[in-house]
Order: C-alpha cells, then structure tokens, then sequence
C-alpha cells in the first residue's frame, strides 16, 4: 500500500511540474489582459531618437533561421526570439552593437516597416531610416511581471504576432502597446519621450 500510496504522490507531483513548465514556455497574450491594457490609458508616447538601420533580405536568407539579440541584465548578448526569413520581410538593425560584432537586429513585415518608417528599403544592404511613428510604452514593473505570469520576477513571456515562441521582456525595460517589448538597454538608448 505505502508503494502505491508512493508512485501515486510521485505521478502527481511529476505531472503538477510538467503542467507548470508547461505553463512557463507559454507566451501570454498581453492584450487580452484588461489590468495591463489599462496601464496604456495614460502612457506617455515616445519617438525613436536613433536610426534603425534596414535593409532587404539577401537571397540565401531566405528560408533560413534569424536570431534576435538583445542584451541581458549584464549587457552580454542573449538570444530574444528567433524567426525563419522570408521575401516579406526587412532585416532591421540598431546602428550601435550589443558587444563586440553582435548586433540588436530583427525582421519586420514591409507593411509594417512602410507604415513605421515611411519607406521601403530598395536594397540588401543597411541604410539609415528614421521612425515616423510613435509608440505608447509602460515600465515593466514586478507588478506588471505577475500579471504577465512571470515566474522569476525578471522576466516574462509575451505573444508576439511573429513569433509563435513568443518574446521575452525584462523587469526595467518597457511593454509597447502595440505588442513587443523594448529592453532597458535599448529603450534609453534609442527613445525619447514626446513633448506634448
């Protein structure tokens, strides 16, 4: 009986654990969360101060893996998201490295790059482009870490439309209403709050 009582109490925790890790590799869909979009009420909006950098995808991109960098809490490069190229997208870049040769670079879908930056690049190389649009963003709290189902208090992981894996945003750094999350580094780095 003890044996059984055993393997029984050893299945529920096994299984209460792979729910959870189950749990925590599920991105969570920000917008469908009513006390996170109420934070987007009154948000100040910022306007990229930096360049970005964009280009077409070269030919033998195409249909390969793309990974995105940003810099952890140390400033050391760690992978963000990583997507397959195709010919709808731009290969968008910050001017400045993360460290080294290591760049913050990420794909956008044209119309999305048209709307944000006015213009579609015409070549594979990178050229300078200047954001047209502004954005609305909110401090990532530890508050706004539990409602984003945060399980270190640092992190979390939100649907993004082009990344079924989802992204992961960082406690400091800044949730985008429009979806996607801005790392602290990055944010002081390349926005500026509007003046009204």
């Amino acid at each position: 009986m003890k044996k059984l009582l055993l393997a029984v109490a050893a299945l529920v925790t096994f299984s209460a654990s792979a729910v959870s890790a189950a749990v925590e590799s599920m991105p969570v869909k920000f917008q469908d969360i009513p006390q996170v979009m109420v934070l987007f009420t009154d948000a100040p909006e910022y306007q990229k101060k930096a360049v970005t950098l964009g280009r077409l995808p070269h030919e033998v991109e195409i249909g390969r893996a793309f990974k995105t960098y940003v810099a952890d809490e140390d400033g050391k490069p760690t992978v963000e998201t990583e997507n397959v190229v195709n010919e709808q997208v731009i290969i968008a870049r910050n001017p400045e490295p993360i460290s080294g040769a290591v760049y913050n670079e990420w794909l956008v879908p044209r119309d999305k790059w048209e709307s944000t930056y006015g213009e579609l690049p015409m070549f594979d190389r990178f050229m300078p482009f200047k954001r047209v649009s502004t954005i609305k963003a909110i401090p990532i709290t530890e508050d706004l870490l539990t409602l984003l189902g945060s399980q270190d208090g640092e992190t979390a992981l939100i649907a993004v439309e082009w990344n079924d894996q989802g992204m992961k945003v960082y406690k400091d750094g800044y949730l985008v209403e429009s979806g996607y999350g801005i790392a602290p580094d990055e944010m002081g780095k390349t926005y500026e709050l509007v003046e009204e």
